[in-house]
């Protein structure tokens, strides 16, 4: 790889970094007051090098949306302001996953998810925000919460994430242990809302497909469906050097989310709703499995 592809990649991913903070700080996922996390687990799982991300994290302070505590970490002090030129009425702007998380469990006393995703890391994000609604602002929990999960197999070759090196297998293996991580997270929270008295549980199905889409399923009546936009990028690896490699990625952070309601007054939208919610049963049904290689 030249040093001007690479300094072009790494450009384009601090400008990527740094629009998906201030996306994550917008739906809450780190609300006012709360910690980023720390800035080597941060910048591993957004694949930049800790001089980008310090970087980025300057920015965003500089704009007051972060307080930077030496030794300490980083806060969120405020939501960024939000450009409302152009949309007529809420209805018209992007759907956003937190909100609609959050809505789900306060409107019903059995919560379901069913989830087709790359990795659960942005499920995870918000997920985390409603067990501290429960746990640490004490909010009424559901009755019970019911997760489904489809992702992709461990032991196939993906389109992507992978390293445009067709012989190199670190971006692979770094996805890999991303998602590991994320549903051992995951996993973490339910039993963490378990222990409050939600009858809460999570299942992980794995299929031998890469998502070309995201979709979610909120309580058997809302959808939200947004398609993956694979790019080629530069991805730093969490190691000593922090090794830059040309890769194919996507950030399902960034796509763009369409809401569907099993009872909207198009019919069209309830056929696709009904489509959706159908593939994913069939494909957790027929094509999922629960094995895997985690131990």
């Amino acid at each position: 790889m030249t040093s001007s592809a690479n300094r072009e990649g790494a450009g384009r991913r601090f400008l990527q970094v740094e629009e998906l903070l201030r996306k994550r700080i917008a739906e809450r996922a780190y609300p006012v007051g709360s910690a980023l996390p720390a800035q080597r687990e941060l910048a591993a799982d957004l694949g930049v090098s800790r001089d980008t991300l310090q970087r980025v994290l300057k920015r965003l302070a500089s704009e007051g949306l972060l307080e930077l505590r030496q030794g300490s970490g980083s806060y969120v002090r405020a939501m960024p302001s939000v450009p409302t030129e152009g949309i007529v009425d809420e209805s018209a702007a992007q759907p956003a996953l937190g909100s609609w998380i959050e809505r789900a469990f306060q409107e019903s006393g059995e919560v379901s998810l069913d989830v087709f995703t790359l990795t659960s890391e942005t499920l995870y994000g918000h997920l985390k925000r409603e067990a501290e609604r429960i746990i640490v602002e004490k909010r009424t929990p559901p009755r019970a919460l019911r997760i489904r999960m489809l992702v992709p197999s461990e032991d196939q070759p993906l389109p992507y994430p992978r390293a445009v090196d067709p012989s190199d297998p670190r971006i692979h293996q770094r996805w890999r242990a991303m998602a590991r991580k994320y549903a051992r997270e995951t996993d973490r929270l339910v039993k963490q809302l378990a222990k409050t008295g939600v009858d809460a549980r999570l299942e992980v199905r794995r299929v031998r497909l890469t998502p070309a889409f995201k979709l979610y399923v909120l309580n058997g009546q809302h959808m939200l469906y947004g398609m993956y936009m694979p790019e080629k990028t530069v991805i730093t690896l969490d190691d000593e050097a922090e090794t830059q490699v040309e890769a194919v990625d996507v950030l399902g952070a960034f796509s763009k989310l369409h809401y569907f309601h099993s009872r909207s007054a198009d019919a069209r939208d309830v056929a696709f709703f009904e489509e959706k919610r159908d593939w994913f049963q069939s494909a957790w049904d027929v094509l999922g499995s629960t094995a895997h290689g985690e131990k």
